[in-house]
């Protein structure tokens, strides 16, 4: 496997369904079963879904039909917030159809974490949202509970945007502790430049974090890199500065292998919820990252 491909393997969950694109629910299928069987389906993650939508998903995957799968779908529901509603919703799935193998809560204090820790269900891998400014007092807890953290990295107004030392704190929250984490929202494109906000004419535009720059944080944070160089990679807006060779990819004087990439990936920077595969996909065939 390359240095890009190890990067880029199962990164993107996708999230048509959210905004921006705010698509519907059949449209959300059709484009996740097409990305399923498409040129780059080893970069797509699992499907994100509401626990609350998982019967609309259901009718909706049966309207569509499934003759394409070979496998069941691997989803990402988000809970309703009622431990109980969650599982009589997911409970209701055909196993044989699709899976729901992650579900993802929200927590405003190490109560509601540790109130989620006792009532996920067995076998189900459990990423919490919580505010950013608790990361030393949240992460930690997750690590005992082996539960992940989530970033919300974007939004669809700019103070919806968090800074890049709220970011490069998270990361090397997540780094020291050695939990994994998922970011969200505000990542379609590769390098941190000014994008609008939404797809509406006339948008709104704001500088937006990219899911490169990110993600090369998170692993050099990782593997032990200083808060300067950190930030110094989510502040990347430098093309060139990222130099991706087959075995390797370099950040400046920073050199990755395929195996670092690799191991921290599957360790620590999992992925990020996108309501697009094309648009990521597209900038980085333009830059000449990817063939």
């Amino acid at each position: 496997m390359t240095a890009i491909e190890s990067f880029l393997n199962r990164l993107i969950d996708y999230a048509g369904l959210f905004p921006p694109a705010s698509l519907n629910m059949l449209t959300s299928i059709r484009n996740y079963a097409s990305y399923r069987s498409g040129k780059y389906a080893w970069a797509l993650g699992r499907l994100i879904v509401p626990v609350a939508r998982l019967t609309e998903f259901s009718a909706a995957l049966t309207e569509v039909g499934s003759d394409e799968q070979l496998t069941p779908w691997l989803l990402g529901a988000l809970s309703t917030g009622d431990v109980q509603q969650d599982a009589r919703l997911i409970s209701g799935l055909d196993p044989g159809v699709a899976v729901v193998d992650v579900l993802e809560s929200k927590a405003t204090n190490l109560t509601e974490v540790h109130k989620l820790l006792l009532a996920t269900p067995p076998k189900t891998t459990l990423y919490v949202e919580f505010p950013l400014k608790n990361c030393g007092q949240i992460i930690p807890a997750l690590k005992e509970g082996n539960a992940r953290a989530k970033i919300r990295t974007g939004g669809v107004t700019a103070d919806a945007i968090p800074s890049v030392e709220q970011v490069a704190e998270f990361l090397a929250a997540c780094a020291k502790a050695r939990v994994p984490f998922k970011a969200t929202a505000g990542l379609h494109h590769p390098l941190r430049s000014v994008q609008q906000l939404t797809y509406e004419p006339g948008s709104a535009s704001a500088l937006m974090h990219g899911f490169i720059n990110v993600f090369v944080a998170a692993i050099i944070a990782h593997y032990g890199a200083t808060e300067e160089k950190v930030l110094a990679v989510l502040n990347e807006r430098d093309p060139t500065a990222f130099r991706w060779s087959k075995h390797a990819l370099a950040w400046r004087d920073q050199e990755l292998s395929a195996e670092q990439i690799r191991e921290a990936r599957e360790t620590v920077a999992i992925g990020f919820g996108s309501c697009s595969l094309t648009e990521p996909i597209a900038d980085l065939l333009d830059l000449g990252w990817l063939a």
